[in-house]
Parts: structure tokens; sequence; C-alpha cells
């Protein structure tokens, strides 16, 4: 197993249910954790106590370009310019907020459908294919390369087209993306929804190819149903919903119950500090895929 402790890693999405506790489980095993959300500054005051203090100890044998203490960083996923901002190239020496050198990145970012697709409207459909799966390729993408030019002896990866790219992402690193349990197991009123993260995990294999030459892993993370503000049916526009939707999703789980968001966050630690998880796409759903 890889420790973690020292190691830096990138949480997109931390002020989400999942992304907030992948985010406390990292830094429980050692890593000093960058959590970047659109409201990652407003969230600061909530989350920052839940999270296990880094010490100098836990990175003695960091880089020194690591950070020093957990991070928060405003990054609207929705935004290219705002990936660009945090991620882009000369990002670290123009911007405070910028990310810098990572050893694992974890694409949590997302949002949900609750309509038939004859009843979504265009724009809401764009959206969440942006949010859900381009943004998580741009932050792959301006998170592990460079432009020509960018250092004086950057690590290489040739490609198919001879274009020479510049990996930002530590050697021997690792990317997550988390998709869904409706990447391949659907159902009513997620026509886009199951697109985009079906969308993730097409990606998540490909990338995995392209990463080879650095030994940077990549892996997807596929919950099912997780207690959350969207499990308990907060929204208003699922409430009428609510007994149909819970009965039907816990009489299929062979578990009959739902994921603790503890248990994913557990699931990302396996993926980021096993050194052979590569082209893993791990089901975390308690038994709902086999039925």
């Amino acid at each position: 197993m890889i420790p973690l402790a020292g190691k830096h890693a990138v949480v997109v999405g931390a002020t989400g249910t999942i992304g907030a506790h992948i985010a406390q489980a990292f830094a429980a095993q050692g890593a000093v954790v960058s959590l970047l959300g659109r409201t990652a500054l407003q969230a600061r005051a909530k989350l920052e106590p839940q999270l296990t203090p880094y010490t100098a100890s836990h990175g003695q044998n960091s880089p020194s370009d690591t950070p020093t203490s957990h991070r928060f960083i405003r990054l609207d996923v929705a935004d290219r310019a705002s990936i660009k901002h945090v991620f882009g190239p000369r990002a670290s020496q123009q911007h405070a907020e910028a990310v810098g050198p990572l050893d694992v990145l974890v694409n949590c970012a997302g949002i949900s459908q609750t309509t038939l697709l004859k009843r979504t409207p265009d724009e809401e459909l764009a959206s969440i294919l942006d949010t859900n799966l381009l943004s998580t390729m741009l932050v792959c993408k301006h998170a592990s390369v460079r432009p020509n030019g960018e250092d004086a002896n950057p690590p290489r990866v040739q490609c198919s087209s001879t274009r020479v790219v510049r990996v930002l992402m530590k050697k021997a690193g690792c990317i997550i993306n988390v998709s869904s349990l409706m990447a391949t197991k659907s159902g009513l009123g997620v026509t886009a929804y199951s697109a985009s993260k079906a969308g993730v995990v097409a990606f998540t294999r490909a990338l995995c190819r392209e990463m080879a030459a650095r030994s940077i892993r990549v892996n997807a993370l596929l919950p099912g149903w997780v207690q959350s503000s969207m499990w308990d049916l907060n929204d208003a526009s699922l409430l009428d919903l609510k007994p149909e939707l819970q009965q039907a999703y816990l009489k299929d789980t062979p578990l009959n119950r739902v994921a603790h968001p503890a248990e994913v966050a557990d699931a990302a630690v396996f993926l980021a500090s096993n050194g052979f998880a590569n082209n893993c796409v791990l089901n975390l759903d308690g038994g709902l895929s086999a039925a």
C-alpha cells in the first residue's frame, strides 16, 4: 500500500456530502488536502474543524512544493475559466489560490436530474453534461499537462499526434473520478445524468492509457444511494416521490440500506493507496447492481 501521509490530495466538489467525507478521510491518513468547490470559502468554517490537522511530521519527507496546511479554494467547475484559473500551467505563479503540484486528484463535483427527458429544458441537459462530464475532463486535462517550454526538464509523454505534452501531476499519482451506479443501472428521470456518469467511466478508461507513461493511475468510483440530502429528498422537487423512491431502491438492495458517505470515502482511500489499483471501476452500491 502507498502511504498517504505527506501527500497532497485535491478534492474537487469538496463541499458536497461525499466530497467532504473524502477530504476528511485523506486528512485522517495524514495527507494535506486542498478542498475545492464553488462555496469552498463559505464552507470553511464548517468543514475545517472536521479535518485532522496536518502537521509537519506527516510530511517530513514531502517535497518543498507540498502545501503546509489544508486549503480551501474556490472553483466553479461550470466555468471553464475558473478551472484554468486554478489548475492552469501559470496559475501557481499568478494566483495565490492555485492548486500547484499534486499527488491525488478526486473529481467529485456534480449535479443531479429529476425530470423525464421530454420535460427537461435543453439548457439543463447541457448543464448536466458540462458539470458532470466535461468539467471532469477539463480538470484532469489542466491538472496533468503543461504546454511546451513551461519547465526546463519536464517529464514528457509522446502522443499519437507526435505532440509532446508536459505532465504536471506527480509521478505515481492517482486520479479518482466519482461516477455513479446510474452509469450502468439507470432509471426514470435520469437520462442526462446517466449519460454523463457513463461518460465519466469511459473517459476514465481512456485516460488510464494516456497516463501510463508517468505511472499515474486512473480509477472510477461508482456509489449507489448514499445517506445525504438527496437520499432524504430534501429537494422540494422530489418530495412527492419520497416514499416510492426510497422503498423501491431499498427493496432492490441486498444489504437493505444505503451507504454512509464515510464508506464511499474509505473506497476512495483504497483506490489512492493501492499501488496496483488502475483502471478500476469500483461499484459501491450494497449489491443494488445485482438486482
